[in-house]
């Protein structure tokens, strides 16, 4: 047992020892006037990494591609074949194709706006929009895209429509649905107004001012001013 407290003893000697030179060093401590920048260790801010999307891997590798294409078409240019070497599918495509899908995509797009793919019968005429499209944008005559008169106001389209008339449209093509409407109750409107009795009195007397001043012998003869006088003889007009 003695043993044990001479150890403890010199345990808490060597502790107390250490505090005391920690309190010692502490007491003679002083902070220098200036520190150099080189040997204070500021923090630094590490930023995250941003995880790579699917779509801007995509993006990039077609941004590459194309680039590539571009750069394989630079080198590899074709040279101009000479007039007995082209054939017609390359003019076709060359020549005619440019001018004729744009026209094509734009009757498309009136088409939709008509509901020509829609309804049976319809105002817009396909054929004629084309050609319209086609005799505007001809590149022969670059001016004609400043006037691009109407199929109808063209000269030539004049001419063939007064050897070949074509049929009046009827109403029902050239009137919009809410304008057609619109007719429609007024004239159903108009006739339960017309249908009243004094409604049909009124309009019965203005017919026969307008007989009476359009003959002007009823004034002389009084048979025929007799026969005008009674309603049941009274024809309407």
């Amino acid at each position: 047992m003695a043993a044990k407290n001479t150890d403890r003893k010199g345990k808490n000697k060597d502790q107390k020892s250490t505090t005391y030179e920690m309190v010692d060093a502490l007491a003679t401590f002083k902070l220098p006037d200036s520190l150099p920048c080189s040997e204070i260790d500021f923090p630094v801010f590490v930023k995250k990494k941003k995880k790579a999307k699917w779509s801007e891997i995509v993006e990039e590798s077609n941004e590459r591609m194309q680039k590539i294409q571009k750069y394989v078409e630079s080198k590899n240019e074709d040279m101009p074949k000479s007039p007995f070497l082209k054939t017609e599918c390359e003019y076709i495509n060359s020549e005619v194709f440019i001018i004729l899908l744009p026209a094509l995509e734009e009757t498309l797009r009136k088409a939709k706006i008509w509901e020509a793919l829609v309804r049976q019968k319809c105002f817009f005429n396909g054929i004629d929009h084309i050609a319209q499209v086609l005799w505007n944008n001809n590149p022969r005559y670059p001016g004609r895209k400043f006037q691009s008169p109407h199929i109808f106001n063209m000269p030539w389209a004049r001419e063939h429509l007064k050897n070949n008339p074509r049929p009046y449209y009827p109403k029902s093509w050239l009137w919009p649905e809410e304008y057609a409407a619109t007719l429609i109750q007024k004239t159903v409107r108009q006739y339960f107004v017309q249908r009243q009795d004094d409604v049909q009195e009124m309009r019965d007397f203005w017919r026969k001012l307008k007989l009476e001043q359009s003959i002007p012998e009823l004034d002389t003869n009084p048979f025929l001013s007799r026969r005008f006088a009674s309603t049941s003889n009274f024809q309407k007009n």
